[in-house]
């Protein structure tokens, strides 16, 4: 999918270190290592060397593909910014939102509230705190970075099938790290580095977050010290790394996954390890689209035991799409099953006028990910479909009583996923 890609990182970066000189240009002094603005200088130049990376990907090449990649170069660089700045100093760690509206990364589920917190590997830390009503939930530990040179692994969780609480109220106490104690408990293996919650909700309206902070101890009541020159030039050059890293990463990720996949076709469901990232109880299927305005995707799926279960588009940069002011994610909570007890799902650019419509209008073509969360073993018969139907014979697929999906009924969806989200990220609580 890529050919010569990595001899075309290795040129680029070799570019971005040294400037590109001339070979009759005099030779520039090296950088003092304790300048924070020579450091910032040779972020700017990796962004570039970044953003010709991306100018030239086979994802850049589909419809709206140019726009995605140069926001996917922006929104690794917000990521590398909180990771090797915002969090950096693990003394004081904090969760933070992985705001997914706007972040959209490795396909981030629509459905999480992620939470993520950066910690050392030789320290140890308490997390607390509540439940809250949604349908998972589960705290994750991973070592390295999303790339390839720092393979991003998971290395301990704890999920709701776990997780001792103390009381009716659903608190509870994590220790993360250290001598082991109480009952909820994680090691922290050499290179662990970051922390990652997710409350995963069904029911967008009804469920809510629970509570959670994290402190290293020992830190209580202490006065951090002041940061130098030299720490902030070096968490600038660890920024510019992690965006390296991430980019090429990303891209591997994507070839591995989505490589030698037709369009308007799914691979075979498959249980997940947890070591790559993903939740140790779930299942995923990986698929890849193309629409147009004369045709539809029509993907189905069966009903199962899981705790939760979504579908969701996403763009050739392995990217979601906005799921907030369109409807291009829906879990078994949001979407109608059909009178045969089977869930359809149609990806196409324009509505459909019915109920589960995955709105690729961002993205003519795509990726699709489904997830079951919390579930005993699935076979062939959970197996999901998926078909090219003409957009004027989609009624045909369906059985015959299905109801009519109405611009009213899609605004009153549309609307209730905005005052959802908003509640989400706590700008309402109307």
């Amino acid at each position: 999918m890529r050919d010569g890609f990595f001899l075309m990182v290795c040129l680029l970066l070799s570019c971005s270190l040294v400037g590109c000189q001339s070979p009759h240009s005099q030779s520039a002094e090296a950088p003092n290592a304790e300048d924070p603005f020579a450091a910032l200088h040779g972020l700017s130049r990796q962004v570039s060397a970044m953003a010709e990376l991306a100018r030239v990907d086979s994802a850049s090449q589909v419809p709206g593909g140019q726009g995605e990649g140069a926001l996917h170069v922006l929104r690794l660089l917000r990521r590398a910014i909180d990771e090797e700045i915002a969090w950096a100093n693990t003394d004081y760690p904090y969760f933070q939102a992985q705001d997914e509206r706007y972040a959209k990364l490795a396909l981030g589920n629509p459905d999480n509230l992620y939470l993520v917190a950066r910690l050392d590997d030789d320290a140890a830390y308490r997390v607390a705190g509540r439940l809250g009503t949604t349908s998972d939930f589960s705290l994750q530990i991973y070592q390295g970075y999303p790339g390839v040179h720092r393979p991003f692994i998971a290395k301990g969780a704890i999920g709701l099938d776990q997780l001792i609480v103390a009381d009716e109220e659903g608190r509870f106490e994590i220790f993360v790290g250290g001598e082991k104690r109480g009952p909820n408990w994680l090691p922290l293996e050499p290179g662990s580095r970051r922390l990652l919650v997710r409350f995963t909700y069904s029911d967008w309206a009804m469920e809510e977050a629970g509570e959670i902070h994290v402190e290293r101890l020992g830190s209580r009541g202490l006065a951090a010290p002041v940061v130098s020159d030299a720490e902030v030039a070096d968490r600038i050059r660890n920024t510019s790394a992690y965006l390296e890293d991430a980019m090429t990463g990303y891209m591997k990720v994507v070839d591995q996954v989505y490589e030698g996949l037709e369009l308007n076709s799914l691979r075979p469901m498959r249980r997940l390890s947890g070591a790559a990232g993903g939740l140790s109880n779930q299942y995923n299927v990986t698929g890849r689209y193309a629409v147009d305005d004369e045709h539809v995707i029509v993907v189905t799926a069966r009903p199962s035991d899981a705790a939760y279960q979504g579908f969701q588009i996403g763009t050739e940069w392995f990217e979601a799409l906005d799921f907030v002011n369109q409807t291009t994610s829906l879990n078994t909570a949001q979407a109608k099953l059909s009178s045969d007890g089977i869930y359809r799902f149609v990806i196409s650019a324009r509505d459909p006028g019915v109920a589960n419509w995955l709105d690729a209008s961002a993205a003519p073509q795509g990726q699709i990910l489904m997830r079951w969360q919390r579930v005993g073993e699935l076979g062939p018969r959970h197996e999901p479909t998926i078909e090219r139907v003409p957009f004027d014979l989609l009624r045909s697929v369906f059985p015959a009583d299905e109801p009519e999906f109405g611009e009213a009924k899609r605004r009153l969806q549309i609307a209730e996923r905005q005052d959802a989200i908003a509640r989400r990220y706590s700008l309402s609580r109307d």
